[in-house]
């Protein structure tokens, strides 16, 4: 774990489910007094977790990929010669579900609401910073651990360029293109003695606090089921693609080291179905294309 720390720089987040899955699959290996370098043994444990416990693909596929880094490392460091996952081939269930967004209809109402909050000159800066934190989430996908991370010196003013720190250390630039949030934006990264760029005080900014303010905002402003960060990832992923923003760029936007990863937002709602559909008017081209005609054809002898 220590290793994982310093050479990847993992959220807590995923530092706590390792830590979780590294002692599950040390009981199931005590309980079954299985060799844990046996490849054999990787096979008994993916099948305890598919079959007996009807573990979720996500789960699944973590939990795997999680012991793959583990025996990697060992091999590295030379405590072991050979990792058992040179000897076995996986194919590990993909997730069916789709990530949750918001609907269109629903992300138009969240936004209003924040910029409504967010615009207001009269409220105090304090007050708008974390509307502002609302419409960054929607408009750039960004993960709440990314959020939190944001110094003031990462935001460029003149530009609109906000660097960003993703995972495993990478930095990426997204920009802001809304003139009106740019400009709190360059007030709020101008507050005198604060570091944090939307932090609405000079307290702690945690990702839990994140997360509660923000079900408690959606839910003022309607919206019946919880909102959460990730979430609006998505929203603004899904958007994005229904707008025709092409699949490469959205990978740069939402920090993905593998596009394959984006691929499963390529997916089309049903609005944007039918949008798509209206704008194309098949049929009416098709018609057109006929042109008029003054009565049935008749056959040449």
């Amino acid at each position: 774990m220590r290793h994982l720390k310093a050479t990847r720089a993992p959220s807590e987040h995923t530092l706590r489910a390792y830590q979780s899955d590294l002692r599950d699959f040390d009981k199931f290996l005590r309980r079954r007094e299985l060799c844990p370098k046996d490849s054999e043994t990787l096979v008994a444990y993916a099948a305890h977790l598919a079959d007996e416990r009807l573990a979720a693909p996500q789960t699944l596929r973590r939990r795997m990929a999680c012991l793959r880094g583990f025996y990697r490392n060992l091999v590295q460091s030379g405590v072991i010669h050979k990792s058992p996952f040179a000897n076995v081939e996986m194919h590990l269930p993909r997730p069916r579900s789709l990530p949750r967004a918001l609907t269109r209809g629903e992300a138009r109402r969240l936004t209003a609401a924040a910029a409504r909050a967010c615009f207001q000159t009269r409220r105090p800066l304090s007050q708008r910073a974390f509307p502002a934190a609302v419409l960054l989430f929607v408009s750039v996908g960004l993960r709440v651990s990314e959020l939190v991370s944001l110094r003031s010196s990462d935001f460029d003013p003149e530009t609109g360029a906000l660097r960003v720190r993703g995972k495993g250390r990478r930095e990426r630039c997204v920009f802001v293109v809304d003139a009106r949030l740019q400009e709190i934006m360059a007030q709020l990264a101008a507050r005198p003695g604060m570091t944090s760029l939307l932090a609405p005080s000079p307290k702690a900014w945690s990702t839990q606090s994140v997360r509660r303010e923000l079900a408690r905002f959606a839910a003022e402003t309607g919206l019946e089921r919880k909102v959460t960060p990730h979430m609006l990832r998505h929203t603004c992923a899904t958007l994005l693609l229904e707008d025709g923003v092409d699949l490469r760029f959205l990978q740069r936007l939402l920090g993905h080291e593998n596009i394959a990863t984006t691929t499963i937002y390529a997916h089309v709602g049903d609005a944007g179905l039918r949008r798509a559909l209206e704008s194309a008017g098949l049929l009416s081209r098709l018609e057109a294309d006929v042109g008029p005609r003054s009565g049935p054809a008749r056959h040449r002898r």
